[in-house]
């Protein structure tokens, strides 16, 4: 609702989700869909980095081996959607260049921010985040350690005072609040740790869907050369 009471429009609301994926894994996937589900998103578009901004080494895994495992990780998911923008585009694209790409595609929707808790407290720091804050609303996916009493220490008085109480759904907000909290189980596995763990031969049951897992093997990625 807005100021005044009045119910928003009730568009399409199209989540976009960013990052390396590197690789893809269990806790990119049922806590996100979680997460669509209670707040009532249409879809989940992700959207892999061909060199995200934050990792100036770049990614462990080339584009096209990410961009793979993508594609079979996200299968099972009908309400998951996968583009090519940043990986075509190459080089590094920042998340307001994806986010105003995906408003020129889809004009008739609400393109909201999907992302983990861990980076929303770190948010001010990307480039134009008061233009994404001013032009969407965000839905943050519960990753540890920032719980929702965590993550709203930890942010910034102008985000701060965004974040909507955590039972909050995108229609029934006041106006002033734009930052929604997933309340899906949280996420414990990283990507990081994945990497460390598959060339030591840790079991990984659980973490990385069958398919990716599979292709990991096949392709011999994360090992030394």
């Amino acid at each position: 609702m807005n100021d005044d009471g009045e119910a928003r429009p009730l568009l399409p609301k199209i989540g976009v989700y960013g990052g390396s994926f590197d690789p893809i894994h269990a806790g990119h996937l049922t806590p996100v869909e979680e997460t669509r589900a209670r707040l009532g998103l249409s879809e989940i578009v992700y959207v892999p980095a061909y060199c995200p901004p934050h990792k100036p080494s770049g990614p462990s895994a080339p584009s096209h081996h990410r961009f793979a495992m993508l594609a079979l990780a996200l299968e099972p998911y009908p309400r998951f959607r996968l583009s090519d923008f940043e990986v075509a585009r190459g080089g590094t694209t920042y998340t307001v260049e994806t986010l105003r790409q995906m408003r020129a595609l889809h004009p008739d929707a609400e393109i909201v921010l999907v992302l983990g808790s861990d980076a929303l407290v770190s948010f001010e720091s990307w480039r134009s985040w008061r233009e994404i804050v001013q032009g969407h609303r965000f839905v943050a996916v519960h990753r540890e350690p920032f719980d929702w009493a965590r993550t709203s220490e930890a942010l910034g008085p102008e985000l701060r005072v965004r974040l909507a109480p955590p039972e909050t759904s995108l229609d029934e907000a006041l106006e002033e609040k734009s930052i929604f909290w997933g309340g899906n189980a949280p996420v414990t596995i990283s990507s990081t740790w994945l990497r460390r763990a598959i060339p030591a031969g840790e079991d990984l049951r659980g973490s990385l869907p069958p398919s990716v897992a599979a292709y990991v093997r096949r392709h011999r990625l994360y090992r030394d050369p």
